[in-house]
């Protein structure tokens, strides 16, 4: 508890492309053929891939460890100017996220949180706000794509009216 308030918990939801608008867009690489994405397949392989790039700016590749699940967000950060892509290593991962504002914080009835499978990619917004990820079944690693040269980032931000408890269903 902080100051005597128990934390916001928020239930990690699987995204779809209505569910995560506010935050940005989906993007399901293992669900076949889509109209953004192109399959192909040879002995004993299949590929996918998107018909156009995936953020808007030329990313750089990053790739983050991190701790498994449950986890309670404190923190932050965002890029005002540049999309960022968050893809599953091996696993699947949960982001917490909060819509952009012209704030200077993300607030904490504004977090919501999604399990992203592998073969899955979600692209924020410029100006989303979002914690690290964390692994669904324990510590993981993801990778990340954007551009690293945004005058517009916020530093890791405490979250107002925070913390948010992050869970999924069991």
């Amino acid at each position: 508890m902080t100051g005597g308030v128990a934390p916001r918990v928020v239930t990690a939801l699987t995204p779809d492309s209505a569910s995560f608008a506010p935050f940005g867009r989906v993007v399901t690489l293992d669900s076949g053929a889509l109209p953004d994405v192109v399959v192909t397949a040879g002995s004993g392989w299949t590929d996918a891939y998107t018909r156009s790039t995936l953020t808007r700016e030329t990313p750089s590749l990053g790739m983050t460890s991190a701790p498994g699940m449950p986890f309670t967000s404190t923190r932050m950060e965002r890029h005002a100017n540049v999309e960022e892509a968050l893809l599953p290593a091996a696993s699947a991962i949960v982001l917490a996220v909060a819509e952009a504002t012209d704030g200077d914080a993300p607030r904490a009835e504004d977090v919501r949180a999604f399990v992203v499978a592998h073969g899955t990619a979600v692209v924020l917004k410029p100006g989303v706000w979002h914690d690290a990820c964390r692994g669904l079944d324990g510590p993981t690693s993801y990778y990340w794509l954007s551009s690293c040269v945004d005058a517009g980032s916020s530093p890791w931000t405490p979250i107002a009216g925070g913390p948010v408890d992050v869970r999924v269903k069991a």
